[in-house]
């Protein structure tokens, strides 16, 4: 059964590498990026179904990435890993509908959001209940927002 392809986007190498080869077995197909130009070219040429993504990058960043994607009305599952999360930033990433955030190195949660990101990148339908016994603190905090 086919578990989907991602893209990760990181200027950090070591990063990429590790993530690669911690989640070889969530997806079929791993593109890996340094920054936002580099993913826009793979977003172009392959079919991918969730992305993972730092913020601060050269180049392009993460947000500038998201916004472009969004711009081109791709809803691709998009999930921000970063070391500069904040409330703020969630709330901006929020409004291009970010599919979720994870602050580093916590890698807690990361795992199950990728899945259940590839999952519907694929456009399955969730199973009931499944999202209410996951929420991160990201939703969490989108939560007492509204």
């Amino acid at each position: 059964m086919a578990k989907g392809n991602l893209l990760i986007v990181d200027d950090e190498v070591l990063l990429l590498n590790i993530l690669t080869r911690n989640l070889e077995d969530c997806a079929d197909k791993i593109y890996t990026a340094v920054d936002g130009i580099d993913a826009l070219a793979i977003l172009e040429k392959e079919q991918v179904h969730c992305v993972i993504c730092d913020i601060n990058m050269p180049r392009m960043n993460g947000l500038a990435l998201i916004k472009k994607i969004r711009a081109d009305n791709n809803q691709i599952p998009f999930i921000f890993f970063t070391g500069h999360g904040n409330g703020e930033l969630m709330l901006e990433v929020s409004k291009y509908g970010a599919y979720d955030f994870f602050n580093k190195p916590d890698y807690e949660g990361l795992e199950e959001a990728i899945l259940r990101g590839l999952s519907d990148g694929f456009k399955e339908p969730l199973k009931r209940g499944s999202q209410e016994e996951f929420l991160s603190e990201y939703h969490k905090m989108l939560n007492t927002l509204k």
